[in-house]
Parts: structure tokens; sequence; C-alpha cells
């Protein structure tokens, strides 16, 4: 009977971690990009989300800056996502996430350049 309680209580234990681990809440002024093996599902928010195991999730604010890699993607950090251009940013402006539209970011053209670290002594350029 021990060893049965020990099992149950152990599977508990992680079933719980998994679920504690999955679960994302998004505020008014940000949004998730959802991915699924690798691809792009979504856009996902403001609220309480779940996610699956295969999924990756990277948050998107208001106030993010971006580059526009090609009129339909844009990379905020190392993640690109795709987004709706208005046809007023042309490829490689500088851009910022000014609010969501139908979960979509809304973008305006950035004076300020997002900023890189060097990968081996973290200086920024």
């Amino acid at each position: 009977m021990d060893n049965s309680l020990l099992i149950f209580s152990l599977i508990a234990a992680i079933l719980l971690v998994v679920v504690y681990n999955s679960i994302k809440i998004a505020q008014e002024d940000e949004r998730f990009a959802t991915f699924v093996l690798g691809r792009f599902a979504g856009y996902k928010g403001p609220g309480l989300i779940l996610t699956a195991t295969p999924m990756r999730v990277h948050r998107l604010k208001v106030g993010d800056l971006g580059v526009l890699t090609s009129p339909e993607f844009a990379e905020f950090g190392k993640v690109s996502v795709p987004v709706r251009n208005t046809g007023q940013l042309n490829v490689g402006d500088s851009i910022r996430i000014a609010g969501f539209e139908e979960n979509w970011p809304l973008l305006v053209s950035s004076s300020v350049r997002p900023t890189q670290h060097c990968p081996q002594c973290g200086h920024q350029f």
C-alpha cells in the first residue's frame, strides 16, 4: 500500500508542476505570440492562457521595439512574428508596438533602434 501511495503522490506532483508551468496571464497591454512545433499559431490574450507542451509563447507588449524584416514579418528580440503592415513602413525600419487591434500588433515607426547584445561580452550595439 505504501508504494502505491508514493507513486500516486509522485504522479500528482508532476502533473501539478506541468499545469502550473502551462498557465500564463496576459495583461491588457500585451499579447502572446504562440508557436506550435516552431510554426506561428496566432496571437493570444489578454487574460488567462493555457499552453500545451509543444507550444512556445513569446510575450509582446505595447512599447516593444523591433525591426520590420519583410512586409509581413517583424523581429522583436530573437523572435520573428507576422504583422499587418499598412504600407507606411519600409523593410528595415525600426518599429514600436503602439497597441493591438484584433490581437494583431499596431506598428508605428520609431526613432529608437532596438538594442542587441554581444554574445561574448554582453555590450550593446
